[in-house]
């Protein structure tokens, strides 16, 4: 008898147990409810309020959780705590850069200084937007901005799109920066290939390019990656500046920017030019490892022939004192003395023509393609193959002629 009334109590409060815990769940769902419909029913937020619950976070990382809970989900656009909180980091990376401080007051700008800052494509592409300069404790170069979308009756809202868009470049940019930081040449190069279009940019040609990049962020590059500074960052475009980097001259300090931007087929293009590194070599006509002549010094027409024998033929104008002298695929052109007789001057000009056994330098000849050169000169293209360097007091500029298949048809050498 006495174990049937112990069972009996045992089932007693094994009920009002599962009683209770049915009621407190609940209570906890129609709180979780009345909570939700509170937030989907509030009235939206002045652009000036959500702007403070944003420099709210941005000031204090503990505040991420609240300011998002009172932003009414109308205003959210779908955009997710997570992300949410991946653009409140990144806001505050950006704030803290340049020792700016604390947000301590804001500037609402309007659609038409929007546009003016976001560019007309971009402002397109989003629609009516309208913003908010952050302004903090110490004086800022580079002004921080927030954007939000205008809608048609006024209210506005953060848009998922511009924010997701902004998250996944910043995102590509950070890895950009930490495979160079390591040196991981393979990675520099997948993180270039989908932005690098042109053909001529085999596999051989953007590995040359990471190399390249690599050495100049060791040995160039003295800013720590914290001090970098991000000074535009919207959807489809990253500027970043590097304060300081040494200078081509190895007595200086400048800084270096670095651009990324979305393609139309949605990869991103990395801008990171750096100067292209000339041999001093390309002063001397060659033949083989022979160097023959040097563009820029006095030779004789004596001087010519003992060094190449005699040319194919000679145009003389002694009115203006210039001299062409033509060997097989070659023209070259003196400025000087000239004479009927005799003349003697300055080699201004070396032009390497087709199927010609003269090179520039070690490595530059008629008849080699774009790829060619983006592996000797990685960084070729940006100046539009178009070259220019200083030896000694002279400034050198070296151009080349393509034809329709990239191929080299002729390169010239002036002075």
């Amino acid at each position: 008898m006495r174990k049937g009334v112990i069972r009996k109590g045992i089932a007693l409060i094994l009920c009002v147990v599962i009683t209770v815990s049915f009621c407190a769940c609940g209570l906890a769902s129609d709180l979780r409810y009345s909570f939700a419909q509170r937030i989907a029913t509030q009235e939206n937020l002045p652009v000036q309020e959500l702007t403070r619950l944003i420099i709210s976070s941005i000031n204090d990382k503990r505040n991420t959780a609240d300011a998002f809970s009172m932003i009414p989900d109308a205003q959210l656009d779908g955009l997710s705590y997570s992300y949410f909180y991946a653009y409140m980091d990144i806001l505050r990376e950006v704030s803290r850069q340049d020792n700016k401080g604390n947000v301590v007051s804001f500037r609402i700008i309007d659609s038409e200084e929007c546009q003016t800052i976001l560019g007309q494509d971009l402002f397109n592409k989003y629609g009516n937007t309208v913003g908010a300069e952050l302004l903090y404790s110490s004086d800022s170069v580079y002004p921080v901005y927030i954007f939000f979308h205008e809608n048609m009756d006024g209210s506005v809202c953060l848009s998922n799109s511009w924010i997701t868009s902004v998250i996944n470049i910043y995102n590509y940019g950070n890895h950009y920066f930490t495979m160079l930081d390591e040196g991981n040449a393979d990675g520099v190069v997948t993180i270039l290939t989908p932005g690098l279009t042109d053909s001529a940019y085999t596999s051989e040609a953007v590995y040359a390019r990471a190399m390249k990049l690599c050495e100049f962020y060791r040995l160039r590059v003295m800013s720590n990656r914290s001090d970098y500074e991000i000074i535009r960052l919207v959807p489809g475009e990253m500027v970043v500046r590097i304060p300081e980097t040494v200078a081509e001259d190895g007595a200086s300090f400048e800084e270096h920017i670095v651009t990324l931007s979305m393609l139309n087929n949605g990869n991103y293009h990395i801008d990171d030019s750096i100067q292209v590194e000339l041999d001093q070599n390309l002063v001397y006509l060659m033949r083989g490892d022979e160097r023959l002549i040097r563009v820029g010094s006095d030779y004789s027409y004596a001087d010519l022939v003992n060094l190449m024998g005699n040319p194919s033929s000679l145009n003389i104008d002694a009115g203006v004192g210039r001299v062409m002298v033509i060997y097989p695929g070659l023209i070259m052109r003196f400025d000087g003395e000239v004479t009927a007789d005799s003349w003697s001057g300055t080699l201004t000009s070396v032009r390497v023509l087709s199927n010609s056994a003269y090179t520039i330098g070690y490595y530059l000849y008629s008849g080699m393609n774009r790829t060619q050169l983006l592996v000797a000169y990685p960084f070729i293209d940006d100046v539009n193959y178009d070259l220019s360097f200083i030896n000694g007091t002279r400034l050198y500029d070296i151009t080349f002629t393509f034809n329709e298949e990239g191929i080299v048809t002729n390169l010239k050498v002036s002075v």
